[in-house]
């Protein structure tokens, strides 16, 4: 009796540590995704800094942020809750240099540092994947980064590429073999619409089965509501007038000369006092002395408000709080995080019709489209966006409803995170 109660005792346990071994087998938990997200100049620290901060709530991964400090936000990845890894160093951001040209030799030597970094970290201690938000030096003809990518390849590490610009806007179609290095050299491609996808297939010939599309989510809508009016007091743009907003880096790409052109325009009929446009953002110091010199040569050039200088984000809230009708007079984009921020803010949009637009605002439904180049049409969308406040509430509340819960940053943190499968199958099935 006793025997064989030890043996059912003994089987009993053998069968329950089968039994728990079956279901750790069957429900094993496999270590996480190492993931280095690069942006080492800190190129587009919005975009990467939200991501970041929603990866970090996505279960199964473990993202380092390779990036210095972006030097005009400083405080930036802190409030997104993201620390920063660029490699080695991180000094010159933090630097009160005051020109412009000293700051980017010193963070280009601060680059060329983190890179030789990054080089011996990844010998000792690999991540999964490099997912590169940007390569600022390619466009400089600079290829240490293709290089690097491809030591990292060699030792196995896969490469995802976030393609914010199919090409570089203003350079035309000289770096396209450079960029069919880079989106051949990746293992995936991200692109943030079809448009672009279309494009990456027909002028690169990459497999389209290589390409994600996980689209862009906005950078500036997680501000309470503030008081109106502060954004005009600054501006000197009276209460009762229309302002219409222009904001961004200024590139020649996104249109302020075409869009100066049309405002003088849509003005020949329009009383005075009526409206004002407030062009807001920095740039290139030749880009803003043009800017400057075009403004003096109008006739209504008091009509036009200047604040060129970047704007901190408490401040860029309060400009969209104020505006009336938010304008893109891009001649060309690939994406835009900034209209996806004037779609949130629930403002009338008049936009270039270009793919990219295209895909966000349909014409008399949720945005005003018009077509590059052609001033008498932007003119008389401005003009009837000044003139018709009913059109203007109807459109920016159409394009907030058109997208409510749409491009959501936990949303595009979990498509992100099935990218990053889909590239690693291979190791994700001997995990």
């Amino acid at each position: 009796m006793q025997d064989t109660m030890s043996g059912s005792i003994v089987t009993d346990r053998t069968e329950g540590i089968e039994s728990r071994g079956a279901m750790a087998i069957k429900h094993k938990v496999h270590p996480p995704i190492r993931v280095f997200m690069m942006d080492l100049l800190s190129i587009v620290p919005y975009y990467t800094g939200h991501l970041c901060s929603a990866l970090d709530q996505v279960e199964g991964l473990d993202v380092t942020l390779g990036s210095i400090t972006y030097h005009l936000d400083k405080e930036f990845f802190n409030r997104q809750g993201v620390r920063t890894h660029p490699g080695a160093f991180d000094v010159i951001s933090n630097l009160p240099i005051k020109s412009a040209l000293a700051r980017r030799v010193l963070k280009t030597a601060e680059w060329v540092m983190n890179m030789a970094a990054l080089c011996v970290r990844f010998a000792i201690s690999k991540p999964d994947l490099i997912h590169a938000q940007f390569l600022p030096m390619i466009s400089l003809r600079v290829p240490l980064e293709i290089w690097f990518l491809k030591l990292a390849r060699l030792r196995g590490i896969k490469i995802v590429y976030t393609v914010h610009n199919i090409l570089p806007h203003d350079s035309g179609q000289q770096q396209k073999a450079t960029f069919q290095i880079i989106y051949s050299l990746a293992d995936r491609l991200i692109c943030h619409d079809e448009p672009a996808l279309k494009r990456l297939v027909h002028e690169f010939r990459i497999d389209p089965k290589k390409i994600s599309i996980v689209p862009h989510g906005p950078l500036f809508d997680n501000f309470p509501t503030l008081a109106r009016g502060k954004a005009r007091k600054r501006l000197n743009i009276a209460e009762q007038q229309v302002m219409v907003l222009w904001q961004g880096i200024l590139r020649p790409y996104k249109g302020v000369p075409f869009l100066l052109d049309a405002w003088s325009e849509a003005l020949r009929t329009m009383s005075n006092g009526e409206a004002s446009l407030a062009i807001v953002g920095n740039g290139e110091d030749q880009l803003m002395k043009e800017l400057q010199q075009q403004i003096a040569a109008m006739n209504d050039s008091e009509t036009v408000k200047l604040d060129l200088r970047f704007i901190p984000i408490e401040e860029m809230n309060e400009l969209y709080g104020d505006a009336d009708v938010i304008v893109y007079p891009y001649s060309e984009v690939t994406t835009s995080g900034a209209l996806m921020t004037g779609i949130c803010q629930g403002k009338a949009i008049v936009a270039t019709n270009l793919p990219a637009f295209s895909q966000l605002l349909i014409d008399n439904v949720n945005g005003l489209l018009v077509q590059y180049g052609d001033t008498k049409e932007l003119a008389y969308a401005l003009r009837r966006l000044i003139q018709d406040r009913a059109l203007r509430l109807r459109l920016g509340s159409a394009a907030t409803e058109s997208h409510a819960g749409r491009n959501q940053w936990a949303t595009i943190a979990e498509q992100t995170l099935a990218c990053y499968r889909s590239t690693l199958e291979p190791l994700e099935a001997i995990r």
